[in-house]
């Protein structure tokens, strides 16, 4: 489900995040450099870069189907668990960027 379209300019994404309870600006903005093994590469903030509050991180990702992506997770009080989504190429330009979410599926106990 598309849940967000965001478009890429210099070196950040901007775009709006919308779900039947959420419709708000977002931007990914690089994060500091890290040396640590799993440190987010971008920040996910609620407003634009100079004055958005942070609500989540973006890794960077590579998969067979779809190249080049970005795993996000936003996080918020008013949330049972974090929105977790993936930011895909739209198709339709090199700059215009789809966020992708599922509901994960339950594992059978058996």
């Amino acid at each position: 489900m598309i849940i967000g379209s965001l478009e890429f300019t210099q070196d950040r994404y901007s775009g709006r995040l919308r779900t039947l309870a959420l419709d708000t600006q977002i931007t990914l903005v690089p994060a500091e450099l890290n040396e640590s093994e799993n440190a987010p590469e971008w920040r996910v903030l609620r407003g634009d870069a100079d004055t958005g509050v942070e609500i989540g991180a973006g890794w960077n990702r590579t998969g067979k189907r779809v190249g080049n992506y970005v795993a996000l997770q936003v996080d918020d009080p008013g949330f049972v668990q974090p929105l977790r989504a993936i930011l895909v190429r739209a198709g339709t330009g090199d700059d215009v960027w789809n966020l992708l979410w599922s509901r994960s599926k339950t594992r059978d106990p058996r």
